[in-house]
C-alpha cells in the first residue's frame, strides 16, 4: 500500500463534511480537479471505493464511513493543538512557577497577580515561599522560572535583573499616638515595645543596621517569621514594627498604618531567571506583570543619598 498523504486527508475530510467536491475545494482553496485527484488517489491508496454520486452529491461508502471516523480524531487534534499554539503565542497558556522571599509571597504577589490569573483561565502559577539564598539556588538549578530575592546573586546560570529599591516604613497601630505624625524617625522608637523579625530574615540586618547608626536599642517583645505576621502583631496593638513598604496590604487605616521612616533605610528586590534556557512566553508576561506591579513600590533615586541599606 502506498503512504497516505496530508492533502489526501484534507480533501477526503472536507468533502465528508460538504458532501461536495466542489465545496470541498472552496474550503480547501484549490480548485476542483484538485480535489477529484486527491480523492482518486487517496483511494487508490486505501484500496477500496470511498464515494459514490447521487444527484450531485458524494454519498460515502461504508468503508469510507469507519475510515472517516479516525480521520475526524486527527484533525479535531490538529484543531486543539492549533489553539494550544495561539494561546501560547498570545500568553494565555502555559506552566510558571515562581519563588520569593515570605515578605513577598504572604499577600503582596497574590495582588500582583490576582487580576491577571483572572483573565487567564488556562495558565497554571506556582507560588513557593523561600529565604532569598534558596530562591537563587532553585533559579541556578533550573527548578523555577522566576525567582524574587532581596540579595544579589551572581552566578554563570542566573539573569539577574534589578528590579526596585524599596524603602523600610514603620508600621503602628491606628491608636498610636506616633501614627499621628506624618514621619517616623528611628530615634522616636526609643523605648517602644517591637514586634521584630526571626534572625534568618534578610531584612534584619538592614533594620539593626538603621538602630545601632542612631544609637537605639531595640526594646523586641515579639519575634516573628515574616513581616506580614509582624503586621498582624501591630495591628493588634502588640507594638511597633518595620517592615517592607509593600507588606501589609489587606488592612485598613484603623487598624495599621504605615509612615515613612527616617533615616531613609532601603533594601534592592531582584528578579531572577535562568540563562541556560530561555523563558516561555508565559514566564515573560508574569515577569512582566511582577515587574509593573512593583514598579509603584519603588522610591525615587535622587533621595538615594540619606539611605541606609544592606544586602
Amino acid at each position: 500500500m502506498a503512504s497516505m498523504n496530508v492533502r489526501q486527508l484534507e480533501a477526503f475530510h472536507a468533502v465528508m463534511e460538504t458532501g461536495s467536491v466542489t465545496l470541498a475545494a472552496e474550503r480547501l482553496g484549490v480548485s476542483q480537479p484538485a480535489v477529484s485527484k486527491l480523492l482518486k488517489s487517496f483511494s487508490e491508496t486505501c484500496g477500496f471505493k470511498l464515494f459514490t454520486r447521487s444527484g450531485g452529491r458524494m454519498l460515502p461508502t461504508a468503508d469510507a464511513r469507519l475510515l472517516a471516523t479516525e480521520v475526524e480524531r486527527l484533525f479535531s487534534g490538529t484543531e486543539r493543538i492549533q489553539k494550544l499554539a495561539r494561546a501560547v503565542r498570545d500568553r494565555e497558556w502555559g506552566e510558571v512557577s515562581v519563588a520569593a522571599p515570605p515578605a513577598l509571597s504572604a499577600r503582596f504577589l497574590a495582588h500582583a497577580l490576582s487580576p491577571f490569573m483572572k483573565s487567564q483561565r488556562k495558565m497554571h502559577v506556582s507560588l513557593s515561599s523561600y529565604s532569598s539564598p534558596r530562591v537563587a539556588e532553585l533559579v541556578a538549578s533550573q527548578q523555577i522560572d522566576i525567582g524574587l530575592t532581596v540579595q544579589p546573586f551572581d552566578h554563570a546560570d542566573v539573569t539577574s535583573e534589578s528590579l526596585m529599591r524599596f524603602a523600610m516604613v514603620c508600621a503602628l497601630p491606628a491608636a498610636h499616638p506616633l501614627a499621628q505624625r506624618k514621619v517616623i524617625r528611628i530615634d522616636d522608637l526609643r523605648g517602644e515595645p517591637f514586634v521584630g523579625l526571626q534572625r534568618d530574615d534578610c531584612s534584619i540586618m538592614t533594620i539593626d543596621r538603621a538602630f545601632q547608626l542612631r544609637g537605639v536599642e531595640k526594646r523586641s517583645v515579639v519575634q516573628v517569621p515574616m513581616s506580614e505576621t509582624a503586621c498582624d502583631f501591630v495591628a493588634g496593638g502588640a507594638g511597633v514594627s518595620i517592615v517592607p513598604s509593600f507588606v501589609g496590604l489587606g488592612y485598613s487605616t484603623d487598624q495599621l498604618v504605615k509612615r515613612p521612616l527616617l533615616p531613609l533605610t532601603t533594601m534592592t528586590l531582584w528578579m531572577l531567571i535562568p540563562a541556560s534556557r530561555p523563558p516561555s512566553l508565559a514566564a515573560q508576561k508574569v515577569a512582566d506583570v511582577i515587574r509593573a506591579a512593583t514598579r509603584a513600590h519603588g522610591i525615587d533615586p535622587s533621595i538615594m543619598t540619606t539611605s541606609v541599606e544592606i544586602a
